[in-house]
């Protein structure tokens, strides 16, 4: 685990080694705690063995999601069935695919500009049009200036850290050419990302990005 800002944000992902890959969940402790993804069925214990060592699963308040993708809602089911109080919070779209893990519920549905409060912070939503998911959402944290980026800005690394300082743009430009791929939607989303002001990248997969913010945002959005 990792705490990645003075206001009490934590990064609570499982990183495997023999893929190079991670899967990303990170808490906000705030007046409503609230929990950016669920990983997948594979990590849901160790995401609630994390979430255990920090508060009590049973004052989490909202389960946000970047999208519906098995790495990022997989966990929900186990997630709610300790968590039954919390509230999901997703597009109407990405919510119409949790039929998929057996979950019937009524998330908080929210749209391109919507705003969450969680008490002192707020969290702000914007498309991410078929960046791993045709309705998926960024998350943006008007305080620290942190985008939850679900699929954008992923990377795989053969050493963990939970953040670099270093340009990564190749691998960058590796994963989205691999699990994205040619997409006007989705450059167009990322384009927009031009007028936010972001000091840190948490994605949903690879190691949070400090530096070199606005040179991902234009190689993305330039990718063919």
């Amino acid at each position: 685990m990792a705490r990645i800002s003075h206001l009490n944000i934590h990064w609570i992902g499982t990183y495997m080694p023999t893929t190079g890959l991670s899967i990303n969940s990170y808490l906000i402790l705030d007046e409503y705690p609230t929990l950016i993804n669920t990983g997948a069925p594979v990590t849901v214990k160790n995401l609630i063995k994390n979430i255990q060592s920090i508060m009590d699963l049973h004052n989490l308040r909202y389960i946000v999601l970047n999208q519906s993708g098995i790495a990022y809602a997989g966990g929900l089911e186990a997630i709610l069935s300790v968590s039954p109080q919390a509230r999901v919070v997703t597009s109407e779209h990405e919510s119409l695919n949790l039929g998929l893990y057996g979950l019937f519920i009524q998330p908080l549905i929210i749209q391109q500009g919507d705003k969450l409060e969680i008490g002192r912070n707020t969290l702000q939503f914007f498309s991410a049009s078929f960046i791993g998911s045709p309705n998926a959402v960024f998350v943006y944290h008007q305080a620290d200036k942190i985008l939850f980026s679900g699929e954008a800005f992923s990377i795989t690394v053969s050493e963990w850290k939970p953040a670099l300082e270093e340009d990564v743009t190749d691998l960058v430009e590796a994963y989205y050419d691999t699990h994205i791929g040619d997409s006007m939607m989705a450059r167009d989303s990322i384009a927009k990302l031009r007028d936010l002001n972001i000091n840190l990248i948490a994605p949903g997969h690879g190691p949070m990005l400090k530096n070199f913010v606005r040179k991902y945002v234009n190689t993305l959005s330039r990718m063919r």
